[in-house]
């Protein structure tokens, strides 16, 4: 069984790892598709999805370096759902249920919990080899498989360098307010404040921000995407009128990118 679950792996991901369930169970989130766990959940199949094309590649964009890249929802769960056929036609009693993002599962904590890396103070996974420049999905199975032995709670460095560069002043703090962050302003819908809008025109960036990970000594060794799926139709910049399908700013419509830009014009 180890081999079939490692060859259909190795072909989805270049980095996976396998955690219980029961340790993600008094962590999961609120969200729609909580109800696609399947009944029974035994075991968790982590993988990671890396995206980093290296520093001269992004020179001149103006949205953060995840959406450079073709959307990742689409590329992730095309992956992840391969896999669940493959895995289901060989555990046909068993079941398999994918998710990325949008997911119940706290997939930092999963990831860390499946041997994959360790938590930044930036609240991002950290892998050994494509530092925090990696895109997290999960596969939910019955199917009861042997978890990672190094998975425990593992934290970074703890050298301060993302929380002294957050230009809001949210990083190293007991609670994390996800809503005050510059990446979660850009993304937010309706008018902006002025310190918000501030932010945006300081950072440059249309669409996210990737300051805490810039400066991450951690991601200075980053190794480069093997995922091919990355490597086509990068796009370093957005413009008014473009067309935004199939780029990861699309899934909040037109509005609010136009909305950036016409900020970082003025």
């Amino acid at each position: 069984m180890e081999s079939i679950i490692k060859n259909i792996m190795d072909s989805t991901s270049p980095a996976w790892g396998i955690c219980d369930y029961a340790v993600l169970q008094n962590h999961l989130l609120t969200c729609s598709s909580k109800a696609k766990i399947p009944q029974g959940a035994a075991s968790v199949l982590v993988a990671l999805f890396p995206y980093y094309l290296g520093e001269d590649a992004y020179f001149g964009a103006n949205v953060s370096r995840y959406a450079v890249v073709p959307d990742y929802h689409e590329v992730v769960i095309a992956r992840l759902n391969r896999a669940v056929e493959r895995l289901q036609g060989e555990f046909p009693a068993e079941r398999f249920a994918a998710f990325t993002d949008s997911s119940p599962l706290p997939e930092v904590y999963a990831a860390v919990r499946a041997g994959l890396g360790v938590a930044g103070e930036n609240n991002l996974l950290i892998h050994p080899d494509y530092g925090s420049w990696v895109f997290i999905g999960e596969l939910v199975t019955t199917l009861r498989l042997d978890a990672a032995q190094n998975g425990g709670l593992h934290r970074c460095t703890g050298c301060g360098r993302c929380v002294a560069a957050c230009p809001a002043g949210i990083l190293g703090k007991a609670q994390f307010d996800k809503t005050a962050c510059l990446s979660h302003i850009t993304q937010s819908k309706g008018e902006l404040s002025p310190e918000q809008m501030q932010f945006i025109k300081a950072s440059g960036c249309a669409w996210g921000c990737d300051i805490c990970q810039l400066v991450c000594p951690m991601n200075h060794a980053a190794q480069i995407t093997p995922m091919e799926e990355f490597k086509a139709d990068i796009r370093l910049r957005v413009r008014a009128g473009d067309d935004i399908k199939g780029r990861a700013y699309a899934w909040r419509g037109r509005d609010v990118i136009e909305r950036n830009l016409k900020i970082l014009q003025e």
